[in-house]
């Protein structure tokens, strides 16, 4: 009986180290990093393997772009006569099912794409103009390979240009998701928009804003957002760098960055170093009239000032310069919150979430039509900016 038991035993122990049974050697393997979303644009090997015979019945609607990693120990991602080769590649494929591109590779590849590590997708303009990203998303959210962490961003132009260009020995979805690493250290970076805050918006019908992305030569750039309506799910327009600059403030969303301005009277340049941003939004409600307070607030330091011969920094200055800065801050302000009411008809800095916290009442109301009555809200603003700090020039304070 003890001897059956400790057999027993031991089958079990094999069982258990048996290892990962659906386990695969990575060189068999595509690697999903990236994927770009473009309207659909067949590419010139696609239209090749039509020619030859090589199509199905389909409605061109889409063109997907996968990114692919190689493998380190991969021939084709090895050195060869002394150059590093891509470490990465991209395949496309133009259909109207997102899963029906990517099933389709296997017919041109021996390995099979795995989306676990899947890190950003980007989505090109035509198609966010024309499709509800709620539609777009859909098989992203529905498949258990991939994870709801997934970044999305919006390029003004195509979006696989924007994971066709990298900087030698780097991959560009991952150098996406790198870039929000920099949001200490810039107010244009609007904040990282996973697929599990995407579902949200989308399925409430709230106007959003989503990261935009271009790219010239070899180099991507972060350069304003998309303005999503949430009536639609589809983009409606953008904000330039100012306006994602001008958004920050108004949420106080930023974690640090840089405020550079110069004085009108004497065209000196005044550059302040953001250490703290924060934001208060009341809503206020008398009758039928809703209108909101903003008050916004930063520290910060002189990290750069343009002044000959080292003059010292006395108090009236130093006021003076945070006059400057405050009434630079309230103009960026003006025009974000301007171009959301007056030109996209949205409300994408979620003053609607704000009078849903502070009078539910009211909120339920005005829900329905939320985004046209927002469009026509005054809003009033307060900014107060205190330099605490003068770096560690010889430019002292008197």
């Amino acid at each position: 009986m003890r001897r059956r038991g400790v057999i027993l035993l031991l089958l079990a122990g094999c069982i258990l180290l048996s290892g990962c049974w659906s386990s695969s050697p990575i060189e068999d393997l595509n690697i999903q990093v990236g994927i770009a979303l473009d309207a659909a644009d067949e590419t010139g090997m696609e239209k090749e393997f039509e020619k030859k015979g090589g199509k199905y019945p389909k409605r061109n609607k889409i063109t997907c772009t996968y990114q692919f990693i190689i493998p380190e120990g991969s021939s084709s991602g090895s050195k060869r006569d002394g150059t590093q080769s891509k470490i990465y590649y991209n395949m496309s494929d133009t259909g109207d099912s997102i899963f029906e591109t990517i099933r389709e590779l296997s017919l041109r590849t021996n390995r099979n794409p795995v989306g676990h590590h899947l890190k950003t997708i980007v989505i090109g303009e035509s198609l966010a103009r024309t499709t509800n990203l709620a539609e777009l998303i859909d098989f992203f959210t529905r498949d258990n390979d991939i994870r709801l962490s997934v970044l999305v961003l919006v390029s003004k132009g195509k979006a696989s240009e924007v994971l066709g260009q990298a900087l030698p020995n780097q991959i560009p979805a991952l150098v996406l998701k790198g870039i929000y690493n920099n949001r200490d250290r810039n107010t244009r970076i609007w904040e990282p928009l996973s697929l599990a805050k995407l579902i949200g918006p989308l399925h409430g019908k709230t106007s959003f804003i989503v990261q935009n992305v271009i790219s010239s030569g070899k180099e991507p750039k972060f350069a304003g957002a998309g303005v999503i309506k949430g009536e639609t799910g589809k983009l409606v327009g953008f904000l330039d760098e100012s306006g994602v600059e001008g958004l920050i403030w108004l949420t106080g969303r930023g974690k640090g960055g840089v405020l550079k301005m110069h004085d009108a009277e004497d065209d000196k340049l005044i550059t302040y170093e953001i250490k703290t941003i924060g934001s208060k939004i009341k809503a206020k409600v008398k009758g039928d009239d809703i209108s909101f307070q903003v008050k916004v607030e930063s520290t910060g330091r002189y990290i750069e000032m343009f002044v000959p011969g080292g003059e010292p920094l006395d108090e009236s200055r130093i006021k003076k310069d945070e006059r400057v800065l405050e009434k630079h801050v309230k103009e960026m302000i003006q025009k974000t919150v301007a171009k959301m009411q007056g030109e996209f008809h949205v409300d994408a800095a979620e003053f609607g979430r704000i009078l849903h916290i502070q009078h539910p009442d009211v909120w339920n109301k005005v829900k329905e039509n939320w985004d046209d009555t927002f469009s026509h809200t005054p809003i009033t603003y307060e900014v107060k900016i205190d330099i605490k700090d003068y770096g560690a020039s010889g430019t002292m304070i008197e």
